[in-house]
């Protein structure tokens, strides 16, 4: 039983759908792939998912926008879009995601094998920040944060080194989960920042929810502790959610933010991404600001 402070769901199968992951050796597997480009709404750019405003206040107070090379940052020299997310205050705010072609995986009866990667920009002085809660009620606190010293990760896993982030800066953030095998793994840019290995955290408080549960299967950007503010503004300008763990190697391989995407390759082609071993076939449509 997955473990968290809200009550399970029933179970329904969502409707499925993937993309096929060739792997050196030949063989095929399925596994689905999500991104966000945030170019004026919440649509994804790849993949089924469904990325939604928990509440309308949500929807009130989060904005979005276009870098200026001055009040904002760009990305390597080029324009970017970004979503404007606010210090939400309210336990009902934020953003909900449901991933509609991930079934359960890991060897559990949850999502334990998984990967985000995040485009973002902590505006001003760096504070207590949320990424993601696998409570989709957000009834808990959040499972990981950028902290205030710029470091990433959560108590129950462990923070990276201070200074990862600093303010006004454009980052890659990707945090890998293998959950049976005990392993949470944090990146800035590509480079590890920290590995977490120990026992088996299958269908724990790390693993999501699927298609198999009703519902959104995790809330962004929030997170439900009570005893003081750990919610911050934040500019993301790519979102991407995969549910295979990929190796230090295939991070690597995604460096830095980019002002396209994750996921980069010609509009209305076939692209073949040589991740570490690891080719990722997508249909993508390039985003411009």
């Amino acid at each position: 039983m997955k473990a968290t402070f809200s009550c399970s769901r029933p179970t329904a199968l969502r409707s499925s759908g993937a993309f096929l992951v060739y792997l050196a050796s030949g063989a095929l597997a399925l596994a689905a792939t999500y991104e966000w480009g945030f170019s004026g709404d919440l649509n994804a750019v790849l993949g089924n998912g469904l990325l939604e405003y928990a509440d309308s206040q949500s929807q009130t107070l989060t904005t979005f926008g276009a870098t200026d090379g001055s009040t904002v940052p760009n990305i390597n020299g080029q324009q970017a879009t970004f979503l404007r997310v606010p210090a939400f205050a309210a336990l009902a705010n934020g953003l909900n995601l449901t991933l509609n072609s991930t079934a359960p995986n890991g060897g559990g009866a949850y999502v334990n094998q998984y990967s985000f990667v995040f485009d973002l920009l902590s505006p001003g002085s760096i504070n207590w920040t949320p990424l993601f809660n696998t409570d989709p009620a957000n009834a808990n606190d959040a499972d990981c944060y950028i902290a205030p010293d710029g470091s990433i990760g959560i108590g129950a896993l462990g923070y990276s080194s201070a200074g990862r982030i600093a303010p006004n800066t454009w980052y890659r953030v990707a945090v890998v989960a293998d959950l049976g095998a005990g392993n949470v793994s944090y990146y800035v840019n590509g480079n590890s920042v920290l590995n977490r290995t120990g026992g088996s955290l299958l269908d724990g408080r790390f693993a999501l929810y699927s298609n198999q549960d009703l519902g959104p299967d995790l809330r962004l950007f929030n997170e439900g502790d009570t005893s003081g503010q750990y919610t911050h503004e934040l500019l993301v300008s790519s979102l991407l959610v995969s549910d295979t763990a990929l190796s230090a190697s295939q991070v690597a391989a995604f460096g830095g933010p980019a002002a396209g995407g994750v996921l980069v390759p010609e509009p209305g082609t076939l692209a073949l991404l040589a991740l570490g071993g690891l080719g990722l076939g997508f249909w993508l449509r390039r985003r411009s600001a």
